[in-house]
């Protein structure tokens, strides 16, 4: 389902340069507007991507499923801004694609301070509703690294326990562990009973973090596994979405193990860069025990997700 003319596999060095270009034109503040993000979940959502104008479109649908809806995001810029009128053209070009395929047209995953731009570009044409399941917690880095305070008491006795209790090493994820670290994602799918749509989501959740492990090496990505008695039991990888924000896509540990996951999760934080305030733990998709864990850890802030439709199916240009 190629709504645009290209796809995220086999990128040339010149596409890589465009794409990083629109990538890093503005800050959207948001985990998955990075060229990496996209490049993971490339397969498992059929992502395709074309310049139309002056901005860039991207194109996806959950290619998991049979019939999918396919959806656009936020147009992105090269230059930090959107002009109403060139951002309107492209929008409807976009539009006239979908519309040929009879597929419904929406922009998904709008970031809310962008919103604006959009409705400078549409007045009184679309309409934007409020996506809470999509919206992000970023919390301060230093408040996961430490648990510090009356609100995360709870926490910090979880993560006092582990540290009391067991003797553990944190390392750095290597190209050499891709293949334990991926034993391990499988295995923990495998000791729990998930409904079929939640096996589903961790095989396409599979998928995207051995993509990620083969970027490794990337300097803006970032790591860390904590083995117990020589044998994994968590890792978390991350990459860095801005000059003081940093996003954590993936973190999976043994439950078994008592503050594990508060252990993990500032251990990922420890090794970030110094100016890095902010990490960004990406959104609860609406399941409930993964909300109630994300609000328990009391984040700074939430980035706003918004979905735009037009009011008319005829938008006039």
């Amino acid at each position: 389902m190629n709504i645009f003319s290209r796809c995220l596999d086999d990128l040339t060095e010149e596409d890589k340069r465009i794409l990083h270009e629109y990538f890093h034109g503005f800050d959207y503040r948001g985990a998955g507007y990075t060229l990496l993000s996209n490049y993971i979940w490339r397969n498992t959502h059929c992502l395709c991507w074309e310049v139309i104008g002056d901005y860039l479109c991207i194109a996806g649908a959950d290619c998991m499923i049979s019939d999918p809806n396919a959806i656009i995001s936020m147009p992105l810029t090269r230059n930090g801004t959107y002009e109403p009128e060139k951002l309107r053209a492209t929008i409807l070009e976009a539009k006239r694609r979908f519309d040929e395929r009879k597929i419904p047209f929406s922009v998904e995953l709008v970031p809310g301070h962008m919103v604006p731009f959009l409705e400078a570009a549409f007045p009184g044409e679309m309409t934007f509703t409020h996506d809470r399941d999509s919206d992000e917690y970023v919390y301060r880095r230093d408040k996961l690294i430490s648990l510090s305070g009356r609100a995360l008491h709870k926490k910090k006795n979880h993560m006092n326990y582990f540290l009391k209790t067991y003797a553990y090493e944190s390392r750095k994820i290597t190209k050499a562990m891709i293949d334990n670290i991926m034993e391990f994602v499988v295995q923990s799918r495998e000791n729990r009973d998930y409904d079929e749509d939640e096996m589903e989501s961790l095989r396409m959740e599979e998928v995207a973090i051995e993509e990620l492990l083969q970027c490794i090496d990337d300097p803006q990505v970032y790591s860390t596994a904590i083995f117990i008695e020589g044998k994994l039991q968590a890792f978390a990888i991350g990459e860095r979405l801005s000059r003081d924000t940093a996003a954590e896509h993936f973190e999976k540990a043994n439950d078994a193990y008592r503050g594990l996951y508060q252990v993990i999760c500032s251990e990922f934080c420890k090794i970030l860069p110094e100016e890095i305030v902010y990490v960004n733990r990406e959104e609860d998709m609406g399941l409930a025990n993964l909300r109630q864990a994300k609000e328990a850890l009391k984040p700074d802030h939430m980035e706003e997700r918004y979905s735009g439709c037009f009011l008319q199916s005829n938008v006039i240009k």
